[in-house]
């Protein structure tokens, strides 16, 4: 009788001190979002040497002369050419050192090249990145094998903050950019073709 009563109060205690035992706290998982880290499209300075080409030509001749040994009256035309497409080559060498294109797992954009980071617009403000998602159109100017100019056309810019473009190259809904071609033409044409970026 002493065993039994024994052996039920133990079965007392161990139940008790199961009750009394901190139970395990459950967090919820959560969910680490990866991003992909931005793809950054490689520099050509082709269009500043074509710049710079056309400064050099400028200058020579500019200093053409004739048979008497004085220059040409169109020597101060030349000249002023030669100057003026050399400030615009050393603009896009600095164009194409501190800047770059990049793509991202939603997003094109003009980054810097030390931070890799976009920055403002300040032609229509906000950033210089856009949805792929809002591309109704993208080209090269005036082609592929000659690309001055990379053109696109969104419409992620909110209506009331979009600006009237120089050149009309479709008559689309949206906001227009153009940025001289100071990266790889054939990696941004990829790039845009591989994110399904809409295009006429």
């Amino acid at each position: 009788m002493k065993t039994t009563s024994g052996l039920f109060a133990l079965s007392c205690l161990a139940a008790g001190s199961h009750a009394f035992q901190p139970t395990s706290i459950h967090k919820p998982e959560t969910s680490t979002v990866h991003h992909m880290t931005p793809e950054i499209v490689e520099p050509s300075y082709n269009l500043a040497l074509g710049a710079l080409g056309v400064g050099v030509l400028g200058g020579a001749l500019e200093d053409l002369r004739n048979d008497q040994g004085d220059k040409l009256p169109t020597a101060k035309l030349f000249g002023g050419a030669a100057l003026l497409f050399a400030t615009f080559a050393l603009f896009l060498a600095f164009q194409t050192t501190t800047l770059r294109f990049a793509f991202d797992d939603d997003a094109f954009a003009l980054v810097k090249t030390e931070t890799q980071e976009s920055f403002e617009n300040v032609v229509v403000g906000g950033t210089n990145s856009w949805k792929y998602e809002s591309f109704v159109n993208w080209s090269f100017l005036p082609s592929k094998q000659f690309p001055i100019l990379v053109y696109f056309r969104e419409t992620q810019t909110p209506v009331d903050m979009r600006e009237d473009a120089p050149i009309v190259v479709d008559d689309l809904d949206g906001q227009v950019h153009f940025f001289p071609s100071i990266s790889n033409a054939q990696q941004l044409e990829d790039g845009f073709l591989r994110y399904n970026c809409k295009k006429l």
